[in-house]
């Protein structure tokens, strides 16, 4: 293992900071909290048959829009946790 040490002035260490900043993309699009059951069984770690089964159980609750099946984030957080009912 190799071990290194920098010191850097306060100069220096605002201007790394300072360029850092600028290379960070601002205005990050929004992450939607609705995924669809592809996106939830990766969520989950699971099938997506997995997710029409616990859909089928009554122990998720999907919108649809027109024929996609939709999953909030939140919803299947509270499955995980045991809070479903």
């Amino acid at each position: 293992m190799i071990e290194l040490t920098v010191r850097l002035t306060d100069e220096q260490l605002a201007a790394i900071a300072e360029r850092a900043a600028a290379l960070v993309p601002t205005g990050a699009p929004a992450v939607s909290p609705w995924l669809n059951v592809a996106e939830a069984a990766e969520r989950l770690r699971c099938r997506k048959d997995r997710i029409y089964d616990l859909i089928a159980l009554g122990k998720l609750h999907p919108r649809r829009d027109g024929r996609r099946v939709l999953l909030h984030r939140d919803d299947l957080d509270s499955y995980v946790e045991g809070r479903t009912t």
